[in-house]
């Protein structure tokens, strides 16, 4: 993901609303795949196993990316890769989700989400460890595919190791996706899932044409970009190991609520100071963005989430927050770069994380846990 866009505009000879566009086309599939794939899942077909086709669908397609030479081909190739990948993480989210709950009603001791989801942090600095050495002796920035494949592959055989999780009965009648829906958009959730659209935007423009920024603005050579975004994903380590204890300090609502400020003061800083110093500093922030916009929200939606729709809830989450905001910024923050060059979008992202804050901040009450009472106040400002 770090070399993607760079990938694009060396190689692909993408303009950058070409970029904003392939951005677009690879989570229009967001926009109906994590609900659909959810709400299989949730309708008892085994988990592991879609796990497993869309982990084939990714390796096949980002196989054909390798070897397009047109840039049609290669948007039309980006839907279909979207269509696999966006489902991924909602789908293993309520996976866990559904594993925790089993053990938790049959007394069993569960690990932490945090502790569980710190395996994606580290997956996703694996392969910039392992390409540094071949763009460093001169290897196209194409090499991320067949990585990229590889990694497919070995998450394809892991689903087969995966624990199974046990059948949920339905009431008739009743369908997950439909009670997910109605839960996002309720009285307590409805704030959280308006401010987080906002911030989906905010990052999706950020990481969009963050590399791009590095290589065209701030003259970072290409090895090195990965590297130092990843500097921020290692301290994000730290930051997910720390959640339980800052959740209890500032609860799930304070941690989503920093974070956006650090995403904001993050994209300022790079606006307004494009020096490679400023670009490693500000890596300093990517922890606190990352709880906020993906751990603390999936930690939420599990305590507005029912049996038959834990898996659901995710995806249905991931569909109408997510993937409407980031269809929207591919297409918005690769109009801005064109018009406004890449520091304008760091402006427009910032405007975009600031707007979040601000809803979150004042107009969103945090959503209370399952053993809470049932009358806790709506309102708090817990």
């Amino acid at each position: 993901m770090p070399l993607l866009t760079v990938f694009l505009r060396e190689q692909g000879g993408f303009s950058f609303f070409q970029i904003g566009l392939a951005m677009s086309l690879m989570n229009i599939p967001m926009i109906c795949s994590p609900a659909l794939i959810t709400l299989l899942a949730d309708r008892n077909i085994d988990a592991r196993r879609i796990l497993a086709v869309a982990f084939a669908c990714s390796a096949t397609v980002l196989s054909l990316i390798y070897f397009s030479t047109q840039i049609e081909l290669t948007l039309l190739l980006f839907v279909f890769h979207g269509l696999a990948f966006v489902a991924m993480l909602p789908l293993q989210d309520g996976f866990y989700f559904s594993l925790a709950e089993e053990a938790r009603r049959e007394g069993h001791p569960t690990i932490e989400y945090p502790r569980v989801r710190i395996w994606g942090t580290i997956g996703f600095i694996l392969p910039t460890l392992i390409l540094y050495i071949p763009l460093a002796r001169g290897a196209p920035p194409s090499t991320i595919l067949p990585c990229a494949v590889v990694f497919c592959l070995l998450s394809l055989l892991n689903s087969f190791t995966l624990p199974k999780a046990k059948r949920v009965f339905r009431i008739a009648g009743k369908l997950p996706t439909g009670e997910a829906l109605r839960a996002i958009f309720a009285p307590k959730a409805r704030w959280l899932s308006i401010g987080l659209f906002f911030g989906f935007m905010a990052a999706t423009s950020y990481y969009a044409f963050i590399g791009n920024f590095f290589d065209e603005v701030v003259g970072i050579e290409k090895r090195h970009i990965g590297l130092i975004i990843n500097l921020g994903v290692v301290l994000e380590i730290g930051f997910t190991l720390a959640m339980p204890w800052l959740q209890s300090r500032i609860q799930l609502k304070g941690i989503i609520v920093v974070g956006l400020f650090c995403m904001v003061s993050r994209m300022l800083l790079l606006a307004f100071f494009p020096t490679v110093l400023t670009a490693i500093v500000s890596q300093i922030f990517h922890g606190m963005e990352v709880l906020a916009l993906f751990v603390a929200p999936v930690m939420f939606l599990d305590r507005l989430a029912g049996d038959g729709f834990r898996n659901s809830i995710q995806g249905v989450f991931m569909m109408a927050i997510g993937g409407v905001a980031r269809v929207l910024a591919g297409v918005v923050a690769g109009s801005v770069a064109t018009g406004f060059g890449l520091t304008g979008v760091l402006f427009f992202g910032a405007a975009s994380a600031t707007t979040a804050f601000v809803i979150i901040t004042f107009l969103f009450s945090r959503i209370p846990p399952p053993q809470e009472t049932d009358n806790f106040p709506i309102h708090s400002s817990g």
